[in-house]
């Protein structure tokens, strides 16, 4: 039996040198101290989601003004030049070949054709709302990411702190077993008892260790900063819960969320759409005004005319009729995605109200076990010293313990997660506190 707690042993030293080599003085140094404010900073900063969605914005923006620009005056120098002497109808004169150019300003001004600009434009800002919603839906999701990846990395830090207390404790067992073997008032078998809860408590540390890695690896690629980058978390103090009711979080969240809000705006643009497919459906007139000024061969010659035109689809194949009909099922479409994106947003609301509820009474809870079972570990640990208890009942008293330090860091920082994505379901800001001062990490 001996044999096989030291085989333990080695395995456990073995994989503790694996997976955490020596030092270096250098690599001793204290890494930079990264808050959670400036890891969701420095996730908005670097993410690329954020630059798609920025130049998509961008893309809109120049469509608005092409809209636009239909309904402006439209003003440009033409030039043209000829030499040889072929007659209009490309027959040869016969003459002397002529050399003729003409060099002239003209203008342009569409006064009227049957409302098709307006709705254009109107289509054009629509697609920029919702460019622009669709950027800060993705802030939000890019900033919830950061702030979960965070506490997830800094609850798994705690989760080896309270491994490491209790390694110490179970090595203190070990010590304090042998002592009372050698004064004859413990038994072999405790020393045996308390090395294989020393044993477990190494093996759990351990695997908390390499938990640590993972998430604050996850931490960094969800900032966009290199893998390698060390970094010292910051605990952000006591959580912040929201006070609100599921009910009241479902209405919030559909006034305020930019994921219902861009549905709105596919809605309006899909409108014009459809009012655009009608208008060119039905009778199409078209007023415009021109102008032209020769600036050679003869110099300040102008003239200008006014010009009006009408025209119908008599016959196209139903080709106009199938456009209205497209159209007028796209916004359909864009409705029925508006009413799903509102239930959707509504029910992730309901649901992180109610998480966030669940989280504090649980916190609750854990924190009045983890009272619970620091008496008990004291009291088991008081009784064997006096030679009236086991150590079985040591070692059970301290895996509770344990136990219940690990269950109490990880239901503080589930609700620290919690609070960010009731906060990101709610379209607020995913952290309270956001401020200039908290920076980027280069």
């Amino acid at each position: 039996m001996r044999s096989k707690w030291l085989q333990m042993a080695v395995l456990c030293a073995s994989a503790a040198i694996a997976l955490g080599p020596a030092v270096s003085p250098a690599a001793a140094q204290a890494p930079p101290v990264l808050t959670v404010e400036q890891a969701v900073t420095t996730a908005l900063d670097k993410h690329p989601s954020i630059l798609t969605a920025t130049k998509v914005v961008e893309a809109a923006e120049a469509r608005v003004v092409q809209a636009k620009a239909g309904g402006a005056i439209s003003v440009s120098i033409n030039a043209n030049a000829s030499v040889g002497n072929l007659g209009p109808g490309g027959t040869p004169t016969g003459t002397d070949p002529k050399v003729s150019h003409s060099v002239s300003l003209d203008g342009s001004l569409p006064l009227y054709d049957g409302g098709i600009l307006a709705q254009q434009v109107a289509q054009a800002e629509a697609g920029l709302q919702s460019a622009q919603f669709a950027l800060t839906a993705a802030k939000q999701d890019v900033a919830v990411a950061a702030a979960r990846a965070y506490f997830q990395a800094l609850r798994a830090a705690r989760v080896v702190e309270a491994r490491e207390a209790a390694l110490r404790a179970a090595q203190e067992q070990v010590r304090q077993a042998e002592a009372l073997v050698r004064a004859g008032t413990a038994a072999r078998a405790d020393v045996l008892t308390a090395q294989a809860a020393a044993a477990s408590a190494e093996v759990e540390l351990i695997a908390a260790q390499g938990q640590v890695a993972l998430t604050q690896a996850s931490l960094r690629n969800t900032m966009g900063v290199p893998l390698v980058q060390a970094f010292a978390l910051v605990d952000p103090g006591d959580p912040q819960p929201v006070s609100i009711t599921p009910e009241q979080a479902a209405t919030e969240a559909a006034a305020a969320r930019a994921e219902v809000k861009r549905a709105a705006a596919d809605v309006r643009a899909s409108e014009a759409a459809l009012r655009i497919a009608e208008i060119r459906a039905g009778v199409l007139i078209n007023i415009s005004a021109g102008a032209s000024v020769q600036i050679s061969p003869n110099p300040g010659q102008a003239g200008w005319s006014l010009g009006a035109s009408a025209s119908y689809p008599v016959a196209d194949g139903g080709k106009a009729k199938a456009a209205v009909e497209e159209a007028r099922a796209n916004v359909a479409a864009a409705r029925s995605r508006m009413d799903t994106t509102t239930q959707q947003v509504q029910l992730q609301a309901f649901q992180s109200a109610l998480s966030v509820r669940e989280f504090v009474a649980r916190v609750r809870a854990t924190q009045a076990a983890l009272a619970a079972a620091e008496e008990a570990a004291r009291a088991a640990d008081g009784r064997y010293r006096a030679g009236v208890g086991t150590v079985l009942d040591v070692t059970v008293a301290q895996s509770n313990l344990v136990q219940a330090r690990v269950g109490s860091v990880q239901t503080l920082y589930d609700l620290h997660q919690a609070i960010a994505t009731l906060r990101h379901d709610l379209g607020q800001p995913v952290l309270a506190r956001l401020t200039s001062a908290a920076g980027a990490m280069a």
